[in-house]
């Protein structure tokens, strides 16, 4: 049965972008617990809106024109509207002049930067300062890889887009910074484990996590006391994280881990 669910899930417009090995894997972890192969779809499908659906927006259909510069403003308002067609993005625009040099105050500015589950952030390029950085973006859906192949295309920036579920296959590239932007809460509704794993498996020096917030209002926040809970069991189940410094801005906690380095 579970080859009919795969087909017939992928069969889905709205799901024929994501990787197939995470379509493969709900279906194996979904079928036994279905009555029909209907009901299976349906599983299958409520979990990739989880995993995918729910952050997706309008389809960017931004066209980026060459730029002689990221600062160029009309370039970086192109990149801004497109962000607004994913959530996670359209969410960090209001911040994005502080956001990334309040990460590089930790790290330095890194020379490779891997994005895991990147939606449309490195459309975020002209906010950044990384220089002609090696940008890595990694996202289980194809579909804002393809904006982001083009923008980093066009500006002429050395990158490579994949599609990877990162909950059975974790990244194995070097990397000074990996971002897990809104990440682990993604992570944690298909594998309590999973985010865990991924951070062990990260060859990089720093890993930066990061949870939506709409209010950094101390004590009294129990979102905010939620997330920094849960940033401290998986710094200690990660079992490599040597320091951990804080980043956020406003409706963004974000999170600095130094990582303990991996031999080969």
């Amino acid at each position: 049965m579970t080859s009919e669910i795969v087909e017939r899930v992928r069969r889905s417009s709205r799901y024929r972008d994501v990787d197939p090995t995470l379509i493969e894997r709900l279906a194996v972890e979904e079928a036994p617990k279905s009555r029909t192969a209907d009901d299976a779809v349906k599983r299958v499908k409520r979990r990739l809106h989880q995993a995918v659906g729910a952050f997706r927006g309008a389809k960017a259909t931004t066209a980026f024109s060459t730029s002689s510069s990221l600062a160029d403003p009309a370039l970086r308002a192109a990149c801004a509207d497109a962000m607004r067609a994913h959530a996670s993005t359209r969410e960090r625009l209001p911040h994005l002049e502080r956001f990334y040099p309040g990460i590089w105050e930790h790290t330095g500015v890194p020379r490779r930067l891997l994005d895991l589950g990147c939606g449309l952030n490195p459309l975020a390029l002209p906010w950044m300062g990384i220089g002609d950085a090696e940008y890595l973006a990694v996202d289980v859906d194809a579909r804002p890889l393809d904006t982001v192949h083009g923008f980093l295309e066009t500006v002429g920036q050395a990158h490579r887009v994949e599609a990877r579920d990162l909950v059975a296959r974790p990244p194995d590239d070097a990397a000074d910074v990996a971002l897990l932007l809104k990440l682990v809460t993604t992570l944690d509704r298909q594998d309590p484990d999973a985010a865990a794993r991924l951070l062990r498996a990260l060859r990089a020096r720093h890993a930066v996590v990061s949870f939506a917030s709409r209010s950094l209002g101390g004590r009294g926040d129990a979102r905010s006391r939620t997330y920094r809970q849960r940033l401290d069991r998986l710094a200690t189940d990660a079992g490599r994280v040597t320091s951990v410094s804080e980043a956020s801005v406003p409706n963004e906690l974000a999170f600095v881990l130094a990582l303990e380095p991996i031999d080969g």
